[in-house]
């Protein structure tokens, strides 16, 4: 593929594909194994940080209302989501990151399997009270904090990300994401 050729990549912010702001570069992502370029992603500004941000935390309210077990749910879709589609994106992280095929598969399955751990939330995070002294309890309670921010590096594309992403996403919090 020309240079010419490679799709040039947006911000995904509140659930649309967003130009960055006026004035964002862009940068040629290639692949290690012929340096051809691939695709051309944005060199984001602050403006484009604070769209998400002010996104996220729109979000925020509605989502972190949600129960637990309806966030959980959505988890769960998102699994079989992305279970169905392990060799693809496989291959991408082979594409992109210069990996054997074995690597990229133990990068999504390690992202899965967080996924899965956060499936359990429900049962995970429901806190518990205890009598620890007569007449005198303790509660521990997890609630969600509000907008959480990742940036992470890019050797392991998928499963980095999925270490907090949905740990995040199913306590209640939103998320912006930076790889």
């Amino acid at each position: 593929m020309s240079a010419d050729a490679a799709p040039v990549l947006r911000n995904f912010i509140a659930n649309a594909a967003v130009a960055p702001a006026d004035g964002a570069g862009l940068l040629a992502v290639t692949t290690p194994h012929t340096g051809e370029t691939i695709a051309h992603v944005p060199l984001s500004t602050a403006a484009d940080v604070d769209a998400a941000v002010g996104a996220a935390r729109a979000a925020f309210g509605a989502w972190s209302r949600l129960t637990l077990k309806a966030r959980a749910g959505y988890l769960l879709r998102l699994h079989a989501v992305l279970q169905a589609h392990t060799d693809e994106l496989a291959d991408m992280v082979v594409h992109e990151h210069g990996k054997t095929k074995v690597e990229a598969l133990g990068d999504v399955g390690k992202g899965l399997e967080t996924l899965e751990y956060a499936i359990g939330l429900p049962i995970a995070a429901r806190g518990h009270v205890e009598e620890v002294s007569g007449g005198v309890q303790c509660r521990d309670e997890r609630v969600a904090l509000g907008v959480v921010g990742g940036i992470v590096p890019f050797n392991f594309p998928f499963m980095v990300p999925f270490w907090a992403i949905p740990i995040a996403l199913g306590m209640g919090n939103t998320y912006v994401l930076k790889p």
